[in-house]
């Protein structure tokens, strides 16, 4: 058979894998970043016009969810799990990226907007959303773990694999955490965007393909189009 490893967060319950599966590869999950929820005070959330999420760790650690705002997510991931919360989604942008928030939330000039997401995350999204005339407050609910020690284990027996064809990273944080756990960069890899192929690539990755959007069909697609899933069968 032909073997893939996600590294994602969610390990064997992300999505991608059923997806990949589905689509007749072999798939072993091992985290190579994870999300920890921090600590924080929560403001008032509806003297907010807008909340903008930009994870489903963000809605995880979302309170109860009030009458007011508005609500925007990164993507249709983040939408679904806002939705499941009893949330009314009025905005996510057709590109899954906070490039594309920032640049096309509506009319976002004078509005008061609470940034919920990492704490180690880019401060572009807030800086564009600041210069289109918006008041931002950002909330720092939760941290990334790049090569959590629990799963290094797991990694070794997953590259002893020797049906093992490609690698499918969705962060830089995920490929950092790879080469971290000692994972190397022998494998060719598949990525969910230009940020984590940059990474992939500075970390001596070749990539062999990139999805065309962050979505799981389209990252399963990729994985597709670079390892077809005859390759590296042995029977």
């Amino acid at each position: 058979m032909t073997a893939i490893l996600v590294t994602r967060p969610s390990g064997a319950s992300d999505p991608l894998v059923a997806e990949l599966e589905s689509r007749g590869y072999t798939v072993t999950a091992v985290p190579t970043v994870v999300t920890r929820p921090l600590q924080f005070h929560w403001p008032e959330l509806g003297a907010f016009d807008w909340v903008l999420v930009t994870s489903t760790a963000g809605v995880d650690s979302l309170p109860d969810v009030p009458a007011g705002p508005r609500w925007a997510a990164v993507g249709e991931t983040t939408a679904g799990a806002l939705r499941a919360k009893g949330v009314e989604v009025d905005f996510v942008p057709p590109d899954s990226s906070g490039a594309a928030m920032a640049s096309v939330l509506p009319d976002p000039e004078g509005m008061r907007i609470l940034l919920v997401r990492a704490s180690a995350a880019d401060a572009d999204l807030p800086a564009a959303l600041r210069k289109r005339g918006a008041f931002i407050t950002e909330i720092a609910a939760y941290e990334t773990v790049e090569g959590p020690r629990d799963s290094a284990a797991a990694l070794r027996r997953a590259l002893a694999r020797t049906d093992l064809a490609a690698v499918v990273f969705a962060s830089g944080s995920a490929v950092r955490g790879f080469i971290k756990l000692g994972g190397g960069n022998s494998l060719p890899a598949v990525t969910i965007g230009p940020r984590t192929t940059s990474a992939a690539r500075a970390a001596g990755f070749t990539v062999a393909a990139e999805a065309v959007s962050p979505d799981v069909e389209q990252l399963a697609a990729a994985v597709e189009r670079a390892i077809p899933v005859e390759v590296g069968r042995d029977g």
